[in-house]
């Protein structure tokens, strides 16, 4: 790739940052103040470290440098990778044993009753027939019960039967497992139990790890918590192999630290994390940590951070200034307790793989993707959306990641030709009809997304990345309006470089049980002392937990920022919402009311005020605590303006296109020669070797004095 128009000193200090997608892995190194290099390389799914190090010397690259000049001035490498993920998804995790309370031994099998609904779009919910549920990556034989029961104010009922864990613990060792999983019932209120019975299988089966529900997720919900073992036991141990030999090869080429990853939460932590199952969706998140930042520098609260990929359309919402966070998250039939920055996808990339419905006959794209493999043109067995680019004029065959890997533009024509004589429609117009199937699947999301929650267009300015985002923005854009509409010329990248924008980050969830009754007699003031303790002594238990992992890294935790939260519902309601509290402790029966009244304006921030139910009081079920750790920020500074004209450098000449029907001619230009103040008008092309940006003739950009593009109507 061409460098950025920054460069770092020899022997200075950086940070690396990797975000590894289905089709590439992308690397942003940023020095200490603020300047940085951009890279690109395809993603090696068999070999991730294969991708790591080939996409950060990509980066030196294009500032002449070797990896040997890198590697031992980087402070911190954070790899926002997909390894959690994958290992789901092809079912290649540990062989894992289950420890549950007795009598809960078929509660995989349950689903918590909507195993067979979630991720299904929502026409096939309405059709049971369509309904699959996945075997449990944990078998029945593979789970065993023992005798004990906690209650739920954690008071012990039946002692645990020590017996029943040693015979469970002999079998699973028989079987052959590499983890056993412990979920007791209320052990969130109480952890005991599973504590000793972690001790008696280190007795029983040294050398076997122990995931504990207490430890990793003491919240309500046990099914939830059972999910969130099941992750960590069978894809999180097994995928922490996976990350040291990543770590492994940055210090074979000279890193000297521990290898960090991203949670999904937006905080960074080192690959040896025991709750390392939440960085299974990390590369969205830091696209939506990037979209904040620039919502920053722009003055705007109201964000769309859209991310077109190879293989999904990513969206996330910024509103008021605040990412808002999930805490459980689909994890493909399942849902855990994983504090998750909000996004949702769907499957509709730009390497998305082109088909024809054997029923209907309808044309279908996605939601297979070809990945690093790109299409026809490249090494995939099937046409992509990528090779009607390439035959509509808006790819240079020549100049895929800079001319690294060269495509094949009749290959593309031969594979598409047959389906286009299908339509009995020219090979030009079912490529360009397809183009326009996959925005408009886009653009329909997107915009449903946003009615779905009140939204309109007009609040946000919406900005749009990946290295299909410039390419796919006219045709997502299409009858949207936004407040305002930026790309970047690193937009191939922007998700690696929003992982360098989030903090070192610890969170933690913990159950509680407390209620703030709407008297104020003295048995509800007596009820209101209660949860002021129980709601001060969780948020200290989380503090202390900080503290100790904190200890682990060498991070100074006198130097945190901690953010404190109570999720809030109306009493006996079913959901609740986090409330932050901007103290140290609640110190009052006022301030109890003020974090009632707190919730109150969150709630009211979603429904009307007449669905309000003060007077039956409040609940608090779970306490939430954040400890951060700032760390540099890569900069956008701001350049000296140049003029509307672009430069002679930055004109590469035409090129025949396809556009509403018509032949046209493209203008093409090159991204990195192009000045801020520069403007380019319709129908032209600009070109990077990791992305590329269409202008249609009613459109043109605006190259600010950060060199951000804004997209707006009309010739320029």
């Amino acid at each position: 790739m061409t460098a950025q128009d920054q460069s770092l000193g020899a022997g200075e200090s950086n940070w690396v940052a990797l975000d590894a997608g289905g089709t590439m892995t992308d690397a942003v190194i940023v020095s200490d103040d603020g300047r940085f290099l951009v890279g690109k390389y395809l993603t090696n799914k068999q070999d991730e470290s294969v991708s790591f190090i080939g996409s950060i010397a990509d980066a030196a690259k294009t500032d002449g440098k070797q990896l040997s000049e890198v590697m031992p001035h980087s402070e911190v490498i954070v790899y926002a990778g997909t390894i959690m993920l994958n290992t789901l998804l092809s079912k290649t995790g540990s062989t894992v044993g289950l420890l549950l309370t007795q009598g809960f031994e078929d509660y995989l099998l349950m689903e918590k009753a909507e195993g067979g609904w979630l991720g299904y779009p929502y026409a096939d919910r309405l059709h049971t027939v369509t309904h699959h549920h996945d075997d449990p990556v944990i078998p029945r034989d593979r789970v065993h019960g023992a005798q004990e029961r906690i209650d739920l104010f954690g008071q012990v009922t039946v002692p645990l039967r020590e017996e029943d864990v040693r015979v469970a613990a002999r079998e699973l060792v028989a079987a052959g497992v590499e983890s056993i999983g412990v979920m007791f019932l209320f052990s969130h209120m109480n952890p005991a139990h599973e504590q000793r019975a972690a001790e008696i299988i280190a007795e029983e089966a040294p050398g076997v790890s122990v995931v504990l529900s207490s430890a990793i997720a003491p919240t309500h919900k046990e099914y939830t918590r059972l999910a969130s073992v099941v992750a960590q036991s069978y894809a999180g141990e097994r995928a922490r192999k996976h990350f040291k030999a990543v770590e492994q090869k940055a210090r074979s080429d000279g890193f000297r630290r521990e290898v960090s990853t991203l949670l999904a939460h937006g905080g960074t932590v080192p690959v040896d994390t025991p709750r390392l199952y939440e960085s299974y969706v990390s590369g969205p998140v830091g696209g939506v940590l990037g979209g904040h930042f620039v919502g920053e520098i722009l003055g705007s609260d109201n964000v769309v951070c859209c991310d077109i990929g190879g293989t999904s359309f990513d969206v996330g919402i910024v509103r008021d200034g605040t990412i808002p966070i999930t805490r459980e998250p689909t994890l493909l039939s399942f849902r855990t307790n994983i504090p998750m920055i909000h996004t949702e996808s769907i499957g509709a990339g730009m390497g998305s793989e082109l088909g024809i419905h054997p029923l209907t006959g309808k044309l279908t794209i996605g939601p297979r993707s070809a990945g690093s493999d790109v299409g026809v043109c490249l090494n995939w067995p099937n046409p992509t959306i990528t090779d009607c680019h390439l035959l509509l004029g808006y790819l240079d065959p020549n100049n895929f990641l800079g001319g690294d890997v060269p495509l094949d533009k009749d290959a593309a024509q031969a594979a598409l030709e047959p389906m286009a004589k299908h339509f009995k429609v020219g090979v030009m117009e079912f490529c360009e009809r397809a183009h326009q199937l996959v925005t408009e699947s886009m653009r329909e999301f997107l915009s449903n997304m946003l009615r779905g929650r009140g939204y309109t267009t007009e609040e946000y300015s919406m900005l749009m990345y990946g290295g299909g985002g410039p390419l796919g923005l006219s045709g997502v854009l299409d009858g949207l309006d936004f407040k305002e509409v930026i790309t970047f010329p690193f937009a191939a990248v922007f998700s690696a470089f929003g992982v360098l924008c989030a903090p070192r980050r610890y969170r933690y969830h913990q159950a509680t049980i407390a209620a703030c009754p709407a008297g104020d007699d003295g048995p509800a003031r007596a009820v209101k002392g209660a949860a002021i303790e129980a709601i001060n002594a969780a948020w200290a238990s989380l503090e202390e937990r900080a503290r100790q992992d904190f200890a682990i890294h060498g991070w100074d935790f006198g130097a945190a920022r901690l953010n404190r939260s109570a999720y809030v519902r109306f009493t006996n309601q079913l959901s609740d919402f986090e409330v932050p509290w901007d103290g140290e402790r609640l110190k009052s029966i006022d301030d109890l009311h003020e974090l009632m009244r707190g919730y109150e304006r969150v709630y009211t921030s979603i429904y009307p005020k007449q669905a309000l139910y003060s007077e039956v009081g409040y609940q608090i079920l779970e306490l939430a605590l954040s400890a951060d750790l700032e760390t540099p920020k890569p900069a956008i500074p701001v350049l000296d303006l140049h003029g509307r004209t672009p430069p002679s450098s930055a004109i590469k000449g035409t090129r025949p296109g396809h556009w509403k029907g018509e032949d046209i001619t493209f203008r093409i230009y090159e991204m990195d020669e192009l000045q801020a103040g520069n403007v380019v008008g319709g129908p032209a092309v600009i070109e990077h070797p990791a992305t590329t940006l269409l202008i249609p003739p009613t459109h043109h950009v605006e190259f600010d004095s950060r060199r951000l593009i804004h997209y707006r109507a009309g010739q320029a």
